[in-house]
């Protein structure tokens, strides 16, 4: 699962699932105790339109789009809980008329319940497998899980016959901002800086935090000379963004990018290791430029 959102909305709805849980637990809880040991039936799950009025039909219901609108468990959630308050009013009719509910129908409660909290728990793990692959600083995603994409997207340039190249980009003197300038200064460059760079970017390409200063880019689709014109676009506008500090002061940085394209019959950590090296040719030629990775 991958989530449009910013690192704050991933750990909100995290929490969200978790008190979601907790009160669908509750209600269960409630619903079983009625139909093994009696008592009062609560009147709220006796309505046609109960799971609109449940906790979890309110939250459910209650935005649209839901942030998790897109991932692949979200409707069948809702066709679930939907499903499980109709069999819940049916034996719960029938504790009211003090009738012991059907071994089958009591079965279909009990199994739409589990499946229901089943689905939540694995919508809030890959939730929060989400928060464990983005860097918290700059938004963009981190090394875990890179190579398994980096890999998917070989895989599919092989299939389509595409080509697909990977950009190695390092912050030039960054060390010396955090020096001269301190930590949050710096903070503030990777932070804007990534910023830019992403909104500059396709929402099929994809930028990892590689380490430190240095950032991973993968721009599927375009051959060497197409993805160096993008780059070269990145270059040209992170050089002339202003960044603003907490201080109310601008500063300007550079970066230095080095490309190479994925070979479909080699690993992908060579086709790392050679936008690695063009990187370092890169700095070693005077920072702020782009150099490509020819095999030469």
């Amino acid at each position: 699962m991958s989530l449009p959102l910013e690192r704050d909305q991933i750990q909100h709805v995290t929490e969200e699932l978790e008190l979601i849980i907790a009160a669908h637990l509750a209600w269960f809880k409630q619903f079983n105790r009625t139909l093994v040991c009696g008592g009062t039936v609560n009147r709220t799950d006796l309505a046609e339109d109960a799971h609109l009025r449940s906790p979890f039909g309110q939250w459910y219901h209650s935005r649209e789009p839901h942030p998790l609108a897109d991932t692949p468990d979200f409707h069948d959630l809702g066709v679930t809980q939907q499903a499980m308050h109709a069999a819940a009013r049916l034996a719960l009719l029938e504790v009211m008329d003090q009738r012991r509910p059907d071994p089958t129908l009591y079965d279909e409660c009990i199994d739409l319940a589990l499946r229901l909290n089943t689905t939540l728990r694995r919508i809030q793990l890959e939730t929060i497998g989400e928060l464990l692959t983005t860097d918290s600083l700059t938004g963009c995603a981190t090394r875990r899980g890179m190579l398994l994409r980096l890999r998917e997207e070989q895989e599919r340039a092989a299939r389509i016959q595409r080509p697909c190249c990977l950009c190695l980009m390092d912050f030039d003197r960054f060390k010396r901002v955090n020096d001269e300038l301190g930590h949050p200064a710096g903070d503030a460059v990777l932070r804007q800086g990534i910023r830019f760079v992403t909104g500059s970017l396709r929402k099929y390409d994809s930028i990892y935090r590689y380490g430190g200063e240095e950032f991973l880019i993968c721009l599927p689709g375009n051959p060497m000379q197409d993805a160096a014109l993008v780059v070269e676009r990145i270059r040209e506008g992170l050089e002339r963004l202003p960044i603003r500090l907490d201080n109310g002061d601008t500063c300007h940085v550079t970066a230095s990018f080095g490309l190479a394209e994925m070979d479909q019959r080699r690993p992908v950590e060579e086709a790392i290791a050679c936008a690695d090296m063009a990187l370092i040719r890169a700095k070693e030629s005077g920072r702020n430029r782009i150099e490509l990775w020819r095999g030469d």
